[in-house]
């Protein structure tokens, strides 16, 4: 009997651990090596261990189904503390100064697409599908911006997207942003302070 029920609860626990995004656990080269060799993208999730969104992030939505269900159906997932052993190059090397930090990396090691913040399982299922569309990454969305795009939600999503690592890029898209606003509201603040803040780093 206990054997029966230590079998059941092995299963429920691997049934519900299987629910979600299922990570590699190994280290980058071979997580890069691997997406390579099946033409997938990886996901990697920049965490830190104080961070507490990033804590939310892994309770509350890398264990959902939905999720779980496209992630690893169409990325190599990584989830790796930016702050121990090879995180910490590796947040220099993909400029990770916030988290959590989501990024999109092909095989050759380039970031195709990234995003952070704590959100909600609708909004994280999108950052998949645009990391998947080339139309929608973010080399897309600053051609697109380079061209004139003008539309305020445009503009806002580009800054949020680049407020971290290209605080230049962001200036001149807040720049455009602002040009007709008449009054602010609270995410325009909040981008404001977000980009002095990454300005002065």
């Amino acid at each position: 009997m206990k054997k029966l029920l230590s079998t059941f609860f092995l299963l429920s626990s691997l049934f519900y651990f299987s629910q979600g995004i299922a990570f590699e656990n190994s280290d980058f080269k071979s997580i890069l090596a691997k997406a390579k060799k099946e033409n997938k993208l990886i996901f990697l999730d920049a965490y830190t261990s104080w961070c507490g969104p990033c804590k939310l992030m892994a309770k509350n939505i890398f264990t959902q189904k939905s999720v779980g269900d496209l992630y690893n159906g169409h990325f190599v997932n990584a989830k790796i503390d930016m702050e121990k052993g090879e995180g910490i190059e590796l947040a220099k090397k993909f400029k990770v100064n916030a988290y959590p930090t989501y990024l999109f990396i092909n095989g050759d090691g380039e970031v195709v697409h990234r995003t952070l913040g704590y959100v909600e399982e609708k909004d994280f299922l999108q950052f998949a599908k645009d990391a998947e569309d080339p139309t929608r990454r973010i080399g897309a969305l600053k051609k697109q911006f380079e061209e004139g795009e003008k539309n305020p939600e445009f503009l806002k999503n580009l800054a949020n997207l680049t407020v971290y690592t290209e605080p230049d890029f962001t200036a001149r898209v807040l720049d455009r942003y602002f040009t007709d606003k008449i009054s602010l509201d609270k995410d325009d603040v909040n981008l404001l302070l977000q980009a002095i803040n990454s300005s002065e780093r």
